[in-house]
């Protein structure tokens, strides 16, 4: 009986306070859906079987690791919103005769209700809209397999088992904030905490500093890959640095504004500034989390759009020609070996070669800038902050350029893989030094690089004698090892291509015993696009997810501060401040509360775009302009979807206050 009454009183409260807890139980399903999907894609037997498949299920791996840390961060955010919110009707129920003991009980049931239908609707919701994320998922990767959709026992037991300890994680809170509080400060409730708070110059400008070389970090970095460190770094240094100047530099700039007799003394302003005051000690924290929310999706979507956007920039970065042939070892007997056996399986399937290129050449990993080079190892193994220079007999250059240049022992052409060109009239390696006769814009070798992953120098020296010679003087007399790289487009179907490129990887491995790789464009498409898919499926899973909790926080935030404010409103409405006014009021406090975050998140933004330029240029995206209109495209729709929850909130706020 007694645990009937607890049950009935459970629900009652839920009831009563459906305005908070309906939100939140909405954000837990779609979250509990979300989570569940994606385990079942990863976990299905079909998506095992497609091109790309490993990389694809290891981006959905990462994806729901980031979607249950945060649910667990989310989740238990809201919660503490709810509880704050109910801590006068839980100090009344304790005031009336309810011990602590009975509450913990009620709230008890309270947890198992919300949890319960959460996990319930969430795991339905999610077998119902899991074959639509099936096809989304194959829609944008390009799959044409039929669809084998299958529920998945481990998807099932994984969801239930992280949300149900979510749910006892936030009851205990809950548990502990009654416990250890009084009645009369549960009754108190929202009220604590209404004292002025203090300027913090010194914490504003660890703010403002802490951006700003985050901005700084972000801007400076030249390397693709150096860019991915420095990217968390730098991230990191504006998440803390957006709390510290929401929780200091907020309240610095509201009583700036207080000070501006013009402003402040206006009906519409005075009640905003004065009451944002008072309050911004504690809502500071949700003002960061709305920006640092809001900066994710923007970045995540505006990112993975472009990489999907952008494929065709992509394959042509990553494979600049459409067949490319690499040894790892060749001589001239070798390296005639290979030319014929390529020229007679392109025959063979009745192939033309076009716009293509030979080179036989050596590489070496040095240190320096300018003229001078000193060697640091005599292999092409990447290394930060250092470049491989690449050395070949000028013949290759001249049959690739159709040109008839002849060079001393002493000199050289240069070719530079970086935007801008090497410049310099010598090269000095190690004490050899080369005069530079020409330093050509392009060559079929190589290309132009906006973001170089490591600087590039090819050098085309008189012979491979003169090759022979350098390396054996820098090395102390060991014989310089030769690559041999062998690159064309080509006409025909991709069938035949396929069976070329695989003859001749047959052909050279098995009968000459040649260690070698060949690229073929073709048979990489499907793999890349089911890698560059499966990144803009999680971020469209992943910017959703953060939309929906800036739209939560940014509710909830509203919902609690016009509880707070309604019994202010009503005293000044009875001196004299009309409905009208309220209402300019409402307008004027929430947009400057609501824009604020916007727009430092939209400045954020602006300040990693370099960065983030560098970070798709590890993935071969250099298409600028793509990126600038998928950045552009997304903060838009993402700022109408902002006002129109401003809209709402706006609403809601304005009801409870005048209520």
């Amino acid at each position: 009986m007694f645990k009937s009454i607890y049950i009935r009183l459970a629900l009652t409260n839920l009831k009563k306070n459906k305005r908070s807890y309906v939100p939140f139980l909405l954000t837990s399903i779609i979250t509990i859906m979300m989570f569940f999907d994606m385990y079942m894609i990863m976990d299905n037997s079909g998506v095992r079987e497609m091109p790309g498949a490993d990389s694809m299920r290891s981006i959905l791996g990462f994806g729901m690791v980031i979607v249950a840390i945060f649910a667990f961060i989310f989740l238990f955010y809201t919660n503490s919103f709810l509880i704050k919110q109910r801590r006068k009707e839980i100090g009344l129920y304790n005031v009336l005769g309810m011990g602590k003991k009975e509450l913990s009980i009620m709230m008890f049931w309270e947890s198992l209700t919300t949890g319960g239908i959460s996990i319930v609707i969430g795991l339905i919701g999610g077998a119902i809209f899991g074959k639509l994320m099936f096809l989304l998922l194959y829609k944008i990767v390009g799959y044409e397999t039929p669809l084998q959709y299958e529920i998945s026992a481990g998807s099932v037991s994984s969801t239930v088992l992280l949300f149900a300890a979510i749910t006892f994680i936030t009851f205990a809170f809950n548990l502990l904030q009654v416990r250890k509080a009084n009645p009369i400060e549960l009754l108190r409730g929202g009220s604590i905490g209404e004292k002025e708070p203090k300027t913090k110059i010194l914490l504003t400008l660890f703010g403002v500093a802490s951006i700003a070389t985050g901005y700084v970090l972000a801007n400076i970095v030249e390397n693709p890959i150096e860019a991915i460190s420095v990217f968390f770094v730098a991230v990191l240094l504006v998440i803390v640095g957006t709390y510290a100047l929401f929780v200091a530099g907020s309240i610095a700039f509201l009583k700036m504004l207080r000070k501006k007799k013009s402003f402040y003394y206006k009906a519409k302003h005075f009640h905003s500034v004065s009451g944002m005051i008072y309050r911004m000690k504690q809502n500071a924290v949700g003002l960061a989390n709305i920006c640092i929310l809001s900066t994710m999706v923007l970045v995540t979507l505006s990112t993975t759009v472009s990489l999907n956007m952008g494929m065709e920039n992509i394959m042509s970065n990553r494979f600049p020609k459409e067949l490319i042939l690499s040894v790892y070892q060749s001589d001239e007997n070798l390296t005639r070996t290979v030319d014929t056996v390529v020229a007679e399986e392109m025959n063979r399937q009745g192939l033309r070669q076009k716009n293509g290129y030979r080179c036989q050449y050596t590489s070496l990993v040095a240190d320096g800038k300018g003229e001078e080079y000193t060697v640091d190892s005599f292999d092409s193994t990447f290394y930060f902050n250092k470049t491989l220079i690449q050395i070949a007999p000028v013949s290759y250059y001249n049959e690739m350029n159709q040109d008839e240049i002849k060079l001393a022992d002493n000199e050289a052409v240069i070719f530079s893989s970086s935007k801008e060109n090497y410049g310099k009239d010598h090269f000095r390696l190690d004490g050899v030094d080369f005069t530079i006769v020409k330093e050509p814009d392009e060559i079929p070798m190589e290309e132009k690089q906006e973001f170089p992953v490591m600087d590039t120098l090819t050098l085309f020296v008189k012979d491979v004698g003169t090759v022979q010679n350098l390396i054996s003087s820098l090395s102390g007399g060991e014989a310089a090892t030769f690559q041999y790289s062998y690159g064309f487009d080509l006409d025909g179907s991709e069938a035949k291509k396929e069976a070329a490129a695989t003859a001749i990887t047959n052909r050279l491995r098995n009968d000459y015993g040649i260690a070698c790789d060949i690229e073929l464009r073709g048979m990489y498409e499907e793999d890349f696009h089911t890698f560059y898919g499966s990144f803009l499926f999680l971020g469209i899973f992943l910017g959703g997810l953060f939309l929906m909790a800036t739209v939560l926080i940014i509710y909830y935030k509203q919902i609690s501060e016009g509880f707070e404010d309604r019994n202010r409103y009503q005293i000044m409405q009875k001196v004299g401040m009309s409905r009208r006014e309220v209402k300019k009021t409402v307008n004027s406090q929430i947009r400057m509360v609501f824009f604020l975050p916007l727009g430092l998140a939209t400045l954020h933004v602006a300040a990693a775009f370099q960065l983030m330029r560098r970070l798709l240029a590890s993935f071969n995206l250099t298409n600028v302009n793509l990126f600038i209109t998928c950045t552009i495209g997304t903060l838009l729709v993402f700022s109408v979807i902002y006002g129109l929850v401003f809209k709402l909130t706006a609403r809601e706020y304005y009801k409870i206050v005048t209520k």
